[in-house]
């Protein structure tokens, strides 16, 4: 029976995971402007030895809370007109209250039975389409229906071209409905970690022989690499130097290196 248990253990230790990491760099995302330390390998410390005493002892596992984490996220931030985070008010009060009130909801169990099931369902489709916006595959899912000249000004939509984008949009919708198809089919839906996992391969050397480091930088790169990227784009694009005369070189080599090597790098 151990052995046989080691299969499905090596499933649920892939989800979970995954499901801190893809949280984790959800919210440590350097466009969060977040200033308090990191503390990954730690909280992943905890989860895995809290789901250690939860499995003696027959207790539900813990895992990352993704959703909530990003909606907890824009509720504390201050954002420009751009719908940018400027500072996020970081405090472990929100935190300690919100799951106080989680254990104290065990007093009210009566009272929340009474509560209609599709009720609770709508709360969950609430906090998941509330985050959707900040969600850069969503937006770029939306230029499908948009015109080019409408798209918001964004560097992809700037330097990279509309096919492009379309194209590198499609690859992630193939993924994302092979997880799904998986996830849903009750024959196979225990291997559904196993197919998540193979998203980070297929990002990792697939998508570098089908699109240019560049574009990958563009499309899902950090916003400091990308703001570094168009930095050096717009300075090799200066033709006119101080002396008046056209720097050739600035024109055509510069931007030929950046997006091969140098933008590959930044990726």
């Amino acid at each position: 029976v151990p052995f046989m248990a080691a299969g499905p253990a090596l499933l649920s230790y892939i989800l979970f995971y995954l499901d801190n990491g893809i949280t984790w760099h959800l919210i440590y995302n350097p466009g969060n402007n977040l200033q308090h330390g990191e503390s990954y390998n730690w909280d992943l410390f905890l989860n895995g030895l809290c789901n250690m005493v939860n499995g003696f002892l027959g207790l539900p596992w813990l895992v990352a809370t993704t959703v909530p984490c990003i909606v907890h996220l824009n509720n504390l931030a201050e954002k420009d007109k751009d719908g940018n985070i400027i500072q996020v008010q970081e405090t472990r009060l929100t935190y300690f209250f919100s799951h106080l009130l989680v254990g104290l909801s065990l007093l009210f169990l009566n009272a929340l039975k009474q509560i209609p099931l599709p009720v609770l369902l709508g709360v969950f489709l609430f906090m998941g389409l509330s985050s959707m916006p900040g969600i850069q595959f969503w937006n770029r899912f939306l230029l499908f229906f948009q015109q080019p000249s409408k798209f918001p000004e964004k560097p992809f939509t700037k330097y990279v071209e509309t096919k492009r984008i379309h194209f590198y949009t499609i690859f992630q919708i193939v993924f994302f409905l092979g997880v799904f198809f998986v996830q849903n089919t009750a024959s196979i839906a225990i291997a559904f970690p196993f197919m998540t996992l193979l998203c980070i391969p297929a990002r990792l050397f697939l998508a570098p022989r089908i699109f240019e480091g560049w574009e990958l930088c563009l499309l899902d790169g950090y916003d400091e690499d990308i703001d570094e990227w168009v930095s050096a784009k717009e300075e090799s694009l200066r033709p006119i130097q101080e002396d008046g005369s056209v720097e050739q070189d600035s024109v055509t080599e510069r931007p030929t290196e950046m997006s091969g090597r140098d933008a590959e790098e930044n990726v």
